[in-house]
């Protein structure tokens, strides 16, 4: 995502092993201090585990919307594969998500919070997401964005012409 300008540059660093390592000690650092915060206590680790999966369960959910607005929109455009059933299968797909999302746990509680922090979460990556690609990009918001720039962005050179012109900030 550095590479695309869709976070900062410096998380495009690599090693010698072309590993992005200032992202993984990022995460490394955030799990060592989770695990003193939380003070060794598993419970506190599951709920967290819990929320990360709800998270990522949405995130399928949105897939799951996009590859079928995408196939409506521009059923003619390029692709390096094809859904089998059709629309069938992201379908049952979110169904079944959204089924493990709502049932996630037992508790009320717990079930509430889990959401809240996943609302949160995901409140805080819009809000940051907004101003980036608005300010940052220098891109409307809510415009979709051409099938041919999409394209051009899978290019190397789409990086190396932007920053040469002055476009890459």
């Amino acid at each position: 995502m550095a590479k695309m300008n869709m976070m900062p540059q410096f998380f495009a660093k690599t090693n010698r092993n072309k590993v992005p390592f200032i992202g993984v000690w990022i995460i490394t650092i955030a799990i060592l201090i989770f695990a003193y915060v939380s003070s060794d206590s598993s419970d506190a680790i599951s709920f967290f585990i819990l929320v990360g999966s709800v998270f990522w369960m949405i995130s399928y959910i949105i897939a799951h919307i996009d590859v079928i607005v995408l196939r409506r929109r521009l059923p003619k455009a390029p692709r390096s594969f094809k859904v089998p059933g059709g629309i069938l299968l992201p379908i049952i797909g979110i169904l079944g998500t959204a089924y493990m999302v709502l049932n996630i746990s037992t508790d009320p509680a717990e079930k509430y919070a889990i959401w809240g922090w996943t609302g949160g979460t995901f409140l805080i990556l819009a809000v940051y997401s907004f101003f980036w690609i608005r300010y940052k990009m220098r891109m409307p918001v809510f415009k979709p964005v051409p099938l041919e720039k999409v394209m051009a962005m899978e290019n190397d050179m789409f990086y190396v012409i932007r920053k040469r012109r002055g476009m890459w900030r």
